[in-house]
């Protein structure tokens, strides 16, 4: 009761003032092990969870396997799993093995990737959370917002497999590259919506790492949307982005397995939330009103260990 009391405190004191915290992970729960971690009401990360103060959690995508076929059942199961981990709001963003991979010749059963999305559309992306100012893009419903005092948050629909332009195996390939020139669409409108208003911090997340290294080739354009680099609009945008803003902006994802955490040369402040199989943990995020360090990240199973920086 008293942990509870204090999460509330905090979330009220959060909306007139920084500092705040929120927790983030991804890439999980991909075997029983993550499953034990996370599970009500002993599992070693469901009770840090309970015992750190919280405005959300997010899951910035890849809510199973890539190794497991994307059933119903498997799904439903594990989105519950992570429902059940805070009594705060769970944001969920897509990742590529909730959708996109789930044609991959070695699963069985295998599923269209486009029905895949417009399941999890369906089943996950409909709720409205109990967040300060909180709204879905009407375009596509996965997009989500919030504003906590000043502070803007927003989700992205990017995911790995080169944004869905890739490895198209049971979609029609010209539907699925229409949809990602949709989705890419719509994400831009998004962003630059969103940060309209003057704030005094920003915090995207999405499922992509769009800094991995890639041989899909020159950036994909209007023109150009196949065989070429689907994630480095973004890379660009976002760099370009924070040299301009007057405030700063954190890009968190998940996809690769590197948990890092560092500010780019343009500015922009860069994690690679844990987990996936190398690191079973959760990240703790304070956003805070410091020039020099707007935010601070540690995990909940070591707290005072110290993050790798990205390359």
């Amino acid at each position: 009761m008293r942990i509870l009391f204090f999460m509330a405190a905090l979330f009220i004191s959060s909306t007139n003032a920084v500092p705040q915290q929120f927790l983030v992970f991804g890439d999980m729960p991909y075997t029983p092990i993550d499953e034990a971690l996370l599970s009500v009401p002993n599992g070693r990360l469901y009770q840090a969870v309970q015992q750190t103060p919280h405005l959300f959690v997010a899951h910035v995508g890849d809510l199973k396997s890539g190794s497991l076929p994307c059933t119903d059942d498997l799904l439903q199961k594990n989105y519950s799993l992570l429902s059940h981990l805070t009594s705060s709001p769970l944001v969920y963003t897509p990742g590529d093995n909730d959708w996109t991979d789930c044609d991959r010749a070695a699963l069985e059963p295998r599923f269209d990737e486009l029905e895949r999305l417009a399941y999890i559309r369906t089943h996950f992306a409909q709720s409205e959370l109990t967040l300060p100012d909180y709204h879905r893009q009407k375009e596509q419903v996965e997009n989500q917002a919030w504003r906590i005092d000043d502070v803007q948050y927003l989700t992205l629909h990017v995911v790995g497999t080169n944004n869905g332009r890739a490895q198209v195996l049971k979609s029609e390939p010209q539907a699925a590259l229409a949809a990602a020139q949709k989705r890419d669409n719509n994400n831009m409108q998004w962003l630059a919506s969103q940060l309209e208003a003057q704030v005094s911090a920003a915090v995207i997340f999405m499922q992509a790492d769009i800094y991995e290294a890639n041989n899909y080739g020159e950036p994909c354009t209007q023109e150009l949307q196949q065989n070429c680099d689907a994630l480095a609009p973004y890379r660009q945008h976002l760099d370009a982005l924070a040299e301009q803003v007057a405030f700063p902006i954190l890009l968190v994802h998940g996809d690769t397995s590197a948990f890092c955490f560092s500010q780019r040369e343009s500015g922009l402040w860069h994690l690679n939330a844990p987990g996936d199989f190398r690191v079973l943990d959760i990240a703790k995020v304070r956003v805070q009103d410091a020039q020099t360090e707007p935010f601070v990240v540690s995990t909940l199973t070591k707290p005072g260990e110290a993050i790798p920086k990205c390359n």
